[in-house]
């Protein structure tokens, strides 16, 4: 299922914070949103889960316009892992998880015996089958990433979007979250967008990045091509360049001078 967005310019109180937006993510690819705060980022995924209604443009998903979808149809064709959540009620990390199939059941309808063996599948394809009983709130902030992520899975849309998904984790689980998140995308044909700070990630991880700087693309196309000094030095700040470790991988590091 791909995903296009035609022209979409968005703000909140008639201020605007996107400008002309154009962009369009193929099926069982993954495209970061890279920007500096307040460029725009969430916005265009508040745009796209249709929770925001745009000034002018639209978002198209498989050929329509998600402003034409129902709530149900959009939970059906698209899934959010926002950047952090809390729950009002105190839900174990299972509970949180069986939430991802209320677009698939009747009015009134609780997951039955599939649907429950179908979650701890997925927890335990996430790596956090020992969380299934825990309380969310209870969780760290890591923890509950991890949580979120299994329920856009398991909510099965064939759109995932990710607010800042390592933002709350660490070193080694945000390649992990990466690198599973990359590992679905091909497998399930999933079209991926998401907002990430770190370039490397995006260069070893992400199929395509588009650019943003004050509610506009600035670039967009392929990782490789995108992430380059000239364009990384506009987009995210001059004290930036790209580099190449000694095991030959590309690397985006600060210029520094260290006394």
């Amino acid at each position: 299922m791909s995903l296009a967005i035609e022209n979409l310019s968005a703000g909140y109180s008639g201020i605007e914070v996107l400008k002309g937006i154009s962009l369009s993510v193929g099926q069982g690819s993954i495209c970061a949103l890279m920007g500096r705060n307040g460029s725009g980022k969430t916005t265009l995924l508040r745009c796209i889960n249709a929770v925001l209604k745009p000034m002018q443009g639209r978002v198209v998903v498989n050929g329509m316009d998600v402003r034409e979808m129902s709530r149900m149809e959009v939970a059906r064709s698209i899934s959010l892992v926002p950047q952090g959540i809390y729950s009002a009620f105190s839900f174990s990390c299972l509970e949180m998880i069986l939430m991802g199939s209320a677009s698939r059941l009747k009015a009134w309808s609780a997951p039955g015996k599939l649907e429950k063996e179908k979650a701890r599948e997925v927890l335990n394809e996430v790596g956090i089958d020992a969380l299934a009983h825990r309380s969310f709130n209870h969780l760290s902030g890591g923890e509950r990433q991890m949580v979120m992520l299994a329920r856009a899975l398991f909510q099965d849309a064939p759109v995932m979007l990710l607010d800042e998904p390592n933002s709350h984790l660490d070193f080694s689980n945000q390649h992990r979250v990466m690198q599973l998140t990359r590992e679905l995308v091909k497998k399930r044909g999933v079209t991926a967008l998401l907002s990430l700070h770190d370039p490397n990630l995006t260069l070893y991880y992400c199929d395509e990045v588009a650019m943003l700087r004050e509610g506009k693309i600035t670039a967009s196309g392929s990782a490789g091509e995108v992430m380059k000094d000239s364009i990384l030095q506009q987009t995210l700040g001059e004290n930036i360049q790209t580099d190449v470790t000694i095991s030959g991988l590309p690397v985006v590091t600060p210029r520094l001078s260290i006394k």
